[in-house]
């Protein structure tokens, strides 16, 4: 998987432990997204294969999370929840593969659904 203009390549070892939309403030806040479509991996199944060299990492301020993005197209390549768990955007997944998000990592649920800000239809379960 590779960022928008190909200078930084991410490759993820294994199933992710997490394939859903997280709705949670802290998801909210880092990334400024209404909720993130999310694939979760723990911290050594996720790395960088080429390009780190124009990676920056963003710790937010007041939690323990990180945004790590591509400094030539600005492209986030993941980012770490307080678990320290690497978190990889469906949407980046899906740019880098043809518009399709592969079987395994199709969504299951929704978590912190009750903390939502838009409220979606779509027959997973809501957590």
């Amino acid at each position: 998987m590779h960022c928008d203009c190909g200078a930084v390549e991410v490759s993820m070892t294994g199933a992710p432990k997490v394939h859903a939309y997280c709705h949670c403030e802290d998801c909210r806040n880092l990334l400024q997204v209404p909720f993130h479509s999310v694939l979760a991996w723990d911290p050594e199944k996720v790395r960088i294969t080429r390009g780190e060299n124009f990676t920056r990492s963003f710790q937010h301020p007041q939690k323990k999370m990180t945004r790590v993005f591509c400094t030539q197209c600005g492209e986030v390549l993941y980012n770490t929840n307080a678990m320290e768990w690497k978190l990889v955007s469906q949407l980046l997944v899906r740019k880098t593969h043809n518009d399709q998000l592969p079987e395994s990592y199709q969504p299951s649920a929704h978590f912190f659904y009750d903390r939502r800000i838009l409220d979606i239809e779509d027959g997973l379960p809501k957590k």
